[in-house]
């Protein structure tokens, strides 16, 4: 079974989701904002930055802005809920913690923490945007008691100029070749570093890149018709499987849940 979002609640630079599978999974992917999740049933197997955890019902889950990410779900009836939070709002808030990168960086993976995941339940059980200050104030208060420091810098420098590249050329056509002259590396040496750093081989980090384009897109109220042509997808159908696996919707169904309205969104 495909994952299945429920809900969606949307605030000012936040989203929070219910999602429900069983049996499903989510691809290596990733995401422009942290990503905080809290497991109401089943059991979750996630990968990242090269670990595995296993997640069971009552625990967090958390990811820092474009760590790579995947996850498979037990055969049971599993359900979730999911807050996206933009970089920029974060550190706004927190913003004399900010690492050197610019972000708060905060502890990734299983959190075992029973005030973050009645937080995370609690602004999901607030839709209305008046009434979810509070809740939103306290996932904020306590997230920042897994506030951290990064072991390495953010990416090596060649790897994230040529992050910087794909990001510049979003709407191109560009391919391998393109990335190894920019890199100034050969094809093999390309593929193997970037993998390394990133843990996805480029062009299919690129194409991540691109989802994250089409999800801006969509919560601007924009026809997902338009953003496939534009973002260089074959066809509807491809932009849609593809940011099924990521979203747990369809574009169509995604930005019909948003209502077509703006959102500010993180530029990173």
């Amino acid at each position: 079974m495909s994952l299945v979002m429920e809900s969606l609640n949307r605030y000012e630079r936040i989203e929070c989701s219910k999602v429900s599978t069983s049996g499903g999974c989510y691809p290596k992917h990733t995401h422009e904002e942290y990503v905080i999740s809290a497991n109401l049933r089943g059991h979750e197997r996630i990968w990242y930055d090269g670990k595995q955890q296993d997640v069971w019902e009552g625990e967090v889950t958390l990811y820092n802005p474009m760590t790579v990410q995947a996850s498979e779900f037990s055969e049971s009836d599993s359900q979730f809920i999911s807050v996206h939070l933009d970089g920029q709002h974060v550190q706004s808030v927190m913003g004399e913690l900010a690492s050197s990168n610019g972000l708060p960086v905060f502890t990734e993976g299983v959190i075992r923490d029973r005030e973050l995941f009645h937080s995370i339940v609690s602004l999901h059980a607030h839709p209305d945007a008046g009434s979810s200050e509070e809740a939103q104030l306290s996932l904020f208060s306590d997230l920042l008691r897994f506030r951290t420091t990064r072991a390495d810098p953010d990416g090596t420098l060649r790897v994230t100029q040529l992050i910087n590249f794909m990001k510049a050329n979003l709407y191109e056509q560009i391919d391998l070749e393109d990335l190894c002259v920019e890199a100034k590396l050969s094809k093999f040496h390309l593929v193997r570093s970037f993998k390394s750093e990133k843990h996805l081989p480029p062009m299919q980090f690129f194409r991540q890149l691109r989802l994250i384009e089409a999800r801006r897109r969509l919560r601007l109220g924009e026809s997902p018709t338009r953003i496939a042509v534009d973002l260089g997808f074959f066809d509807q159908a491809h932009l849609s499987n593809a940011f099924r696996k990521v979203m747990g919707a369809s574009p169509w169904s995604y930005g019909s849940m948003l209502g077509g309205v703006g959102l500010p969104t993180n530029s990173a």
